[in-house]
């Protein structure tokens, strides 16, 4: 199966972002979204802006941890590098990746690519774990709201996730099971396709094991990558707490985030919905469906979710026309710090994404 060309693919992103704001501002009426935007708190303005920044910083933080295992490196450096990566991630649109730009950076610095790669993974990683316990727990705060499939649903993937994540982790060989049992399957359907004769169905099949042997790939990959992050674990008993506890507070500030958010708009939300809905709100938006930063899209799910909890449209909206103006903000800067960012071997916007 060919691949879709970047270019094809560029425009059909930038086609699904300007789809999903015309069902926004046809959902949404022009003048309550005026309305709601000159109702500015410039001091909730002023503090919201603040909790992002210490939210990069904490995210900052927590890959410098996990790099400080190898080697000490001083947090202005990663900081730096962790803003060029937010630029890549946010607002470029191109074929390289902040994650990868970080890992390249770093590895510079430490001079070693392979754990350098390990971080940039144990920090995302370790925030997505997180995020999948979040998303099945957290509408405990409101636990009406399991009863709502666009809740349940998530909470039921997050708890999925993590329990597989789990399981590759402990097990001896995770894998050993299910690839029996895929290949049982893979056999059984190869079987009745020839039996009826149906190439659709062979062809059908072929991709459905291609498709199996990518992710059973990445799998191991990712099998790999815990390892070598456990074993730097096991050489630092206080650096699994310490991970814990930043990441914890990232996702503390994520609701703090969108709370002050709605706050600048002089919108009060009850804190309590804010912690049932965000982390479903978040599994959902980062699904990657448009281009810089699922643009869109994500004002799209927020839009959505806060309805759920009785949020009208126009001032979900303008909270989340706010959070992507300071996406925007930080990648701004980020691109700024590339442009004066000196190093040996910089990396250019043409690179391509591994």
């Amino acid at each position: 199966m060919k691949k879709i060309p970047k270019s094809i693919q560029l425009f059909i992103k930038g086609f699904i972002s300007l789809a999903f704001f015309s069902v926004l501002l046809s959902f949404v009426q022009g003048n309550e979204l005026a309305k709601v935007f000159t109702q500015v708190n410039w001091l909730y303005m002023a503090i919201t802006f603040g909790v992002t920044l210490v939210m990069v910083l904490a995210s900052c933080a927590k890959w410098k941890l996990i790099l400080d295992l190898k080697e000490d490196i001083s947090f202005l450096k990663l900081f730096k590098i962790y803003l060029v990566g937010y630029f890549f991630s946010n607002i470029l649109p191109s074929t390289v990746g902040g994650d990868v730009v970080r890992s390249y950076y770093a590895g510079k610095l430490i001079e070693n690519q392979s754990y350098s790669a390990v971080s940039v993974f144990v920090e995302r990683f370790s925030g997505i774990v997180f995020l999948f316990l979040l998303v099945a727990v957290a509408p405990l705060f409101q636990p009406h709201l399991y009863t709502n499939p666009y809740i349940f649903v998530p909470a039921c993937a997050g708890l999925c996730f993590a329990l597989v994540t789990g399981w590759i982790w402990k097990a001896k060989n995770p894998f050993h099971i299910p690839n029996l049992i895929a290949e049982k399957i893979f056999v059984i359907l190869q079987a009745l396709a020839k039996r009826m004769n149906s190439q659709m169905l062979l062809k059908l099949t072929n991709s459905l094991e291609n498709l199996y042997r990518k992710v059973l790939s990445r799998l191991k990959k990712v099998r790999e990558e815990l390892g070598i992050a456990i074993a730097a674990i096991k050489s630092d008993k206080g650096f699994l707490y310490r991970l814990i506890f930043l990441t914890l507070f990232f996702y503390l500030l994520t609701w703090v985030n969108v709370y002050t958010s709605f706050m600048a708009f002089d919108v009060e939300v009850d804190f309590i919905k804010i912690c049932a809905i965000v982390p479903a709100i978040m599994l959902v938006a980062h699904v990657p469906v448009t281009l810089l930063g699922n643009l869109g899209y994500f004002e799209s799910v927020f839009v959505f979710y806060f309805l759920l909890v009785g949020v009208g449209g126009a001032e979900s909206l303008a909270m989340g026309l706010l959070l992507r103006i300071k996406m925007l903000t930080m990648g701004i800067v980020g691109f700024a710090t590339y442009l004066v960012y000196k190093q040996k071997n910089k990396l250019h916007l043409t690179g391509n994404k591994e």
